[in-house]
């Protein structure tokens, strides 16, 4: 992750966000399309790359300029959109809680619908992690809190949440952290993400790369 040294950003512009991922506080920006407000910080919204401009308005107190956050697209993808989730659709979120049978998630955007206005939320559970002997599976060997997830709509759950699988091959982790170095991790196999700074290995239920 490229991240900045000074000032209240996370991320330098031109770094590659997704969904969820926080850009810095909203003390000094100013959220931009593809880009949220929540509490005291900017969220991306959108996957694709942060662009960061002078702002039009100043902070009253300090008469600063402001800095506009926002994300460039990558082609074919979409900016936030009201339209519903139903069963079948691919959704991307980022893993918020994850528990013995159950991994929360909190659902940013869809495939073909784009990012969301509105997050949902979601459910992965022990069963629906993988294809395979579900006593195998372990929740914390296969998504940890912070991760971005790739997963399938198999039910509306209840009014709260819905079901979420990544048994198929494509669907799963698609970007982590090394719990040690911070350093996005790449994927080598299906279960196991490696640090490309110390070579850390870690285990994740892994979405197969687009490319491969």
């Amino acid at each position: 992750m490229t991240t900045a040294t000074t000032g209240t950003l996370v991320f330098n512009a031109g770094s590659k966000v997704v969904p969820g991922d926080k850009i810095g506080s909203s003390k000094n920006i100013v959220p931009g399309r593809g880009c949220y407000i929540r509490g005291a910080s900017i969220y991306a919204s959108a996957v694709g790359t942060l662009a960061l401009n002078p702002h039009e308005k100043k902070d009253q107190k300090s008469e600063k300029t402001l800095t506009e956050a926002s994300v460039n697209l990558e082609e074919g993808r979409q900016y936030a959109s009201s339209r519903v989730l139903s069963i079948g659709h691919k959704v991307i979120g980022k893993v918020v809680r994850i528990m013995t049978n159950m991994a929360m998630i909190e659902i940013v955007a869809a495939e073909e619908i784009g990012s969301l206005k509105e997050h949902h939320g979601g459910v992965i559970r022990k069963e629906d992690v993988r294809v395979g002997a579900t006593e195998e599976v372990q929740i914390y060997e296969s998504f940890r809190p912070g991760d971005v997830v790739c997963a399938k709509i198999i039910s509306l759950g209840d009014s709260r949440r819905y079901y979420l699988s990544t048994a198929d091959n494509d669907l799963g982790v698609i970007r982590a952290t090394c719990s040690t170095s911070g350093q996005v991790m790449a994927p080598i196999s299906w279960k196991e993400m490696e640090c490309p700074k110390t070579k850390v290995k870690e285990p994740r239920k892994c979405a197969k790369p687009k490319d491969s």
